[in-house]
């Protein structure tokens, strides 16, 4: 009995001993790359905190400010699962981490494969011209359904702005036709420097309650854009429309739109309430 107890303990201390510690600061976007798409992940911080999206096998985590040391757990298509010990270090050589499966402390049994006609190719994550993975890339919005949704006017007015350090994001208005919805920004920027947009991401997160100190998110993919968005000069606004396929959330929820600075730290992020998407105007 005391062999097995060492050795159950011998075994405790050796998983717990192999939890990586993943260094992440302000200044640069921390990159995790794991061997199979995540499927969830959750975190000891909050939206507020710092700015995460997951596409495909890869997650991307940046801190607004300095942070306390925090969790980081996910869950992978493969039925693994990972938990790392998140560390904030303004001295980081490196922020890039590839992922072992051998990482994971816990693996689900697999079910039995279903048989298909033809295999499937796995798809391998590419970064386009700007250095973000190209499957965030949305198709671009037929230019008929562009400029009905330019024409409509401009309905929501409270509860539809995030603002940091002279820069708007803002939403505009939410419209749907048969099969889709359509989100209007207006992005405004009064400061004396052009924001360099490095990606502007969507996810599906809880409502933050006195409650609730970790945060778990849903990644939403746009199906379409109306243009790519690189730059907001000086003095200037610009508006940009998104497409999603149909879909709903819980009154317990919100989609969040982020917009993260490249080369900076004007990150940004506006949540959408879910009777904005119920009460989306006919198209």
């Amino acid at each position: 009995m005391k062999k097995i107890l060492c050795l159950s303990l011998l075994f405790v201390g050796a998983s717990l001993h192999a939890q990586q510690r993943i260094l992440w600061r302000c200044d640069k976007v921390t990159q995790l790359i794991f061997p199979a798409e995540i499927v969830k992940f959750r975190s000891g911080y909050t939206s507020e905190d710092a700015v995460s999206q997951s596409d495909g096998r890869v997650l991307y985590m940046q801190p607004v400010d300095v942070l306390p040391e925090s969790n980081l757990n996910v869950i992978t298509s493969d039925g693994r699962y990972y938990t790392f010990d998140v560390v904030y270090d303004p001295a980081a050589a490196s922020v890039n981490y590839i992922i072992d499966s051998a990482a994971a402390f816990y693996r689900e049994t697999p079910e039995p494969a279903v048989p298909q006609s033809e295999p499937v190719s796995p798809v391998p994550v590419v970064e386009d011209a700007a250095g973000v993975p190209a499957s965030t890339s949305a198709a671009r919005i037929g230019m008929r359904i562009v400029e009905t949704v330019q024409g409509m006017p401009d309905y929501i007015k409270s509860n539809n702005v995030a603002r940091l350090q002279k820069l708007s994001f803002i939403l505009c208005g939410v419209y749907t036709d048969a099969d889709r919805l359509y989100f209007k920004f207006r992005i405004e920027n009064n400061g004396n420097i052009p924001f360099d947009v490095d990606y502007i991401a969507f996810s599906v997160i809880a409502r933050r309650t006195k409650k609730t100190s970790t945060q778990e998110r849903m990644q939403v993919f746009p199906a379409g854009v109306e243009k790519e968005l690189h730059r907001i000069d000086s003095k200037s606004s610009c508006e940009i429309v998104y497409a999603f396929e149909k879909f709903t959330i819980g009154k317990d929820k919100v989609l969040l739109a982020e917009m993260l600075e490249s080369g900076g730290d004007r990150n940004i992020a506006l949540p959408i309430p879910e009777h904005f998407i119920i009460e989306a105007r006919h198209l």
